[in-house]
């Protein structure tokens, strides 16, 4: 009982304190625990023990601090069990360790789903939410693309970029993991719902850092931000606006000292503004995931095409359903224009969806029988 109270106090102390993240850490760090904090918030003397913390939260903050006591702290204990989820602390060992080198580390992070997926190699795939057809389809290309080398895909479960990353990675059969700006019970857009669910159960997961009925607001999606780029080995802009928040990601990872990329779009199109914009400043350019695995050096573990895996499948289902995927491909190899073929002019041809075609043309381009080409177009490779 000691020791979940003891929880419910850093979870009731962080709840107050959410949005001021890095004074937070330096009080608790000083202090040794959330019940010294709230000792300390009470302490009328206070302002003189403060010099020696030195970030130190505000007035208001140690005022909601102050107010934190047992029957707060198993209310705030109650509502992450009620959550649907489960939480970890910078002490636990399933913490992710990419962001204990912030110096704002969540001291809470709130999570659905497994955090192990965080143990791949990860990359961030953001851009905009107002994001044009182009944008969506290669965000989805790019997501299968990573997921067919066991990368694990992180973005922010936003329309637009995101969400096309997010299903690209599981058309690719990986695991994707979504950091939100909202409390888990309060999932932002909540028409995602279904999507988190999916990703959840095929072995990724929603974390967060606020409590979890904390609805979205403005403010706390560059608070996600920074998470994003720091559970990200590299972080790839899609599409952005001069405006974008993906621009903020790409701000931070690059201040993290993680690679930045930026794939290139149309000339005067306002969603491209922001990515040709950080291509011009010197952030690398990429069309593809194979840019980004080749310069990071990860080790080349392609996984076969997802839809021949399942375990579940008979072995006679298992021969129909790879048959049926031969077939497939080898309707997409005769799709293939020789100048070359973009996912929605295949979809058109094949009347397969855009996550399957960028699923299958990642399977094709790994065994040599496919070749990309700028701007997200493939050829068939001549033999």
């Amino acid at each position: 009982m000691r020791s979940d109270l003891e929880a419910g106090y850093l979870l009731a102390v962080c709840a107050a304190a959410v949005w001021t993240p890095a004074p937070l850490v330096a009080m608790l760090d000083a202090l040794g625990s959330a019940r010294k904090l709230v000792e300390h918030a009470r302490d009328p003397y206070r302002k003189s023990a403060d010099r020696t913390v030195g970030l130190r939260l505000g007035d208001d903050v140690l005022a909601r601090i102050a107010r934190v006591d047992d029957r707060a702290a198993l209310d705030a204990l109650r509502e992450a069990h009620e959550a649907d989820g489960s939480f970890v602390t910078r002490s636990c060992a399933g913490y992710p360790k990419r962001l204990l080198h912030l110096c704002d580390a969540p001291p809470v992070l709130y999570h659905r789903g497994s955090l192990q997926a965080l143990e791949n190699p990860t990359v961030a795939i953001v851009g905009s939410r107002a994001a044009t057809h182009y944008g969506t389809s290669m965000a989805s290309v790019l997501g299968s693309d990573f997921a067919a080398f066991r990368v694990t895909v992180i973005s922010g479960l936003a329309r637009g970029i995101d969400a096309a990353a997010h299903r690209g990675a599981l058309a690719g059969g990986g695991r994707t993991v979504a950091v939100i700006g909202s409390g888990l019970q309060a999932l932002y857009p909540p028409y995602h719902a279904l999507l988190a669910d999916e990703m959840v159960a095929r072995g990724g997961a929603v974390v967060s850092e606020f409590p979890p009925r904390v609805a979205a607001r403005p403010h706390q999606f560059p608070m996600r931000n920074r998470l994003v780029a720091a559970l990200a080995d590299a972080t790839v802009v899609v599409e952005a606006g001069c405006k974008s928040g993906a621009l903020i990601t790409a701000r931070l990872a690059a201040e993290l000292g993680r690679p930045v990329f930026a794939l290139p779009g149309d000339v005067g199109r306002p969603t491209s503004e922001g990515t040709n914009g950080l291509i011009k400043d010197g952030v690398t350019l990429t069309t593809g995931a194979l840019d980004v695995h080749g310069l990071l050096n990860w080790p080349a573990i392609p996984m076969t095409d997802p839809s021949t895996r399942s375990p579940q499948r008979s072995a006679g289902a298992q021969e129909s359903v790879a048959l049926s995927d031969r077939r497939g491909s080898d309707a997409l190899l005769s799709a293939l224009t020789s100048g070359g073929s973009d996912v929605e002019e295949l979809s058109a041809l094949t009347g397969l969806d855009a996550a399957t075609i960028a699923a299958r043309l990642t399977v094709l381009e790994i065994q040599g029988l496919v070749e990309r080409h700028p701007g997200g177009r493939f050829s068939a490779v001549k033999r």
